[in-house]
């Protein structure tokens, strides 16, 4: 027998469009694992201009609340702990708020580029994001975060909304949510996502109010498990993007994938990928594959342009149905999956079985696509070098045996 290895396997790689992001929390996911929402705006070379903005639901912290008559709200105050930060962290964030002006359902999804209805306006300022220093509230330290003073009407019509507060129904027919927003970047290097932890402790809205008699404060909140939340990004139809990205996902161009490729948890594209000279490993040597590693070199040297986690990798038949890829469902050891290694600064897939059977099939009907692994959820990007760019390219790395 006859063993051989090969990095120079042909690979057809390339940028896809797609409709768009589910951005969503419910329904068909655990709430209380995505407790994170995007906020922001950045202008990059790569994907060019982005705003990320997020519309949430509202929960009461207690139903039929004991409120005296006439209350009039003194402050209403919105805490947002900070997750993380992506981009330039000096650069300053426009933000508005708004009262949603459509109800939001649990059993529907929401889509990222969806046009959000939206009623009076509760907030507008312009901040530096802090995600690293403590905040201190009546002698005491918080974790990070941000925290507004919203328009006083909003926390009047909470406390006179009377039969309104009965139940968390009825609540969210009188206060529908929130929608916040952003205002682009127009010098490009400039900007930020920010990652809040939209249900965390500190979480929430306090209404903080008198009346003729007493005083007291109320506090509304996002729901981990059930309220309905989702994002929406604005990409400007990549008009500020790198032309290279451009050519693909805009006029088709598939051999703009030979000098880069482009991954980002807040566009819709993914990578098609293709292996068309696999089947002369049969044809002309008779081989059998004993290791295929699909390898995406990704280094990375700033702490606030970092790398998405994982990406996720499936086979698509002619049916436009994701199947799953043959090797990943087996169990394979957690460098081969697509999570990315921070030595050799690699993400590395399995996919042995997948070319094994298109040997054994004499027919290559699907092909593998590449996305980041939770899209719509997370702000990192990529920018991976096309499959014939240098010694770092987009490759398969490929061991076999023939006979002799």
């Amino acid at each position: 027998m006859n063993n051989y290895y090969t990095d120079t396997t042909t690979v057809i790689a390339f940028n896809l469009p797609t409709d768009t992001l589910r951005t969503s929390i419910l329904p068909g996911y655990s709430g209380s694992s995505y407790p994170n929402i995007l906020f922001g705006a950045i202008y990059d070379s790569a994907f060019g201009k982005v705003e990320a903005g997020f519309a949430t639901q509202l929960w009461l912290s207690t139903t039929s609340p004991t409120i005296s008559a006439n209350p009039t709200a003194d402050s209403v105050v919105l805490q947002l702990p900070y997750a993380g930060l992506f981009g330039d962290s000096t650069s300053t964030q426009t933000m508005k708020i708004y009262e949603l002006g459509e109800a939001l359902r649990g059993d529907s999804a929401y889509y990222s580029n969806r046009i959000v209805q939206t009623g009076a306006l509760l907030y507008s300022a312009t901040f530096k994001p802090d995600v690293k220093d403590s905040v201190t509230i009546n002698s005491l330290k918080y974790e990070p975060m941000l925290r507004v003073k919203l328009d006083n009407s909003f926390g009047n019509k909470i406390l006179n909304g009377g039969a309104y507060l009965i139940n968390q129904e009825e609540f969210r027919k009188l206060i529908k949510g929130l929608y916040v927003t952003t205002t682009a970047k127009d010098i490009l290097g400039q900007g930020s996502i920010l990652t809040f932890n939209l249900t965390g402790t500190n979480a929430g809205i306090q209404v903080y109010y008198h009346t003729p008699t007493d005083s007291g404060s109320l506090s509304v909140y996002v729901n981990a498990a059930n309220s309905q939340r989702f994002n929406t990004f604005n990409n400007h139809k990549y008009q500020f993007a790198d032309p290279l990205l451009k050519a693909m996902v805009l006029s088709k161009d598939s051999t703009k994938g030979k000098q880069k490729l482009f991954l980002s948890g807040m566009h819709p594209t993914e990578i098609k990928i293709t292996f068309p000279n696999i089947l002369k490993y049969q044809s002309k040597q008779r081989a059998g594959f004993n290791q295929a590693l699909l390898v995406i070199d990704a280094p990375w040297t700033t702490v606030n342009n970092y790398p998405p986690p994982s990406l996720s990798l499936v086979k698509v038949y002619t049916d436009k149905m994701d199947y799953a890829v043959e090797d990943l469902p087996t169990g394979t050891a957690s460098t081969i999956d697509g999570v990315y290694d921070t030595i050799t600064k690699q993400y590395r897939f399995a996919i042995t079985q997948y070319l094994q059977n298109i040997l054994k099939n004499g027919v290559q009907n699907y092909y593998l696509k590449l996305a980041v692994g939770t899209p719509g959820q997370m702000a990192p990007f990529l920018v991976i070098p096309g499959t014939a760019n240098s010694k770092k390219r987009f490759r398969l790395e490929l061991i076999y045996t023939t006979q002799k």
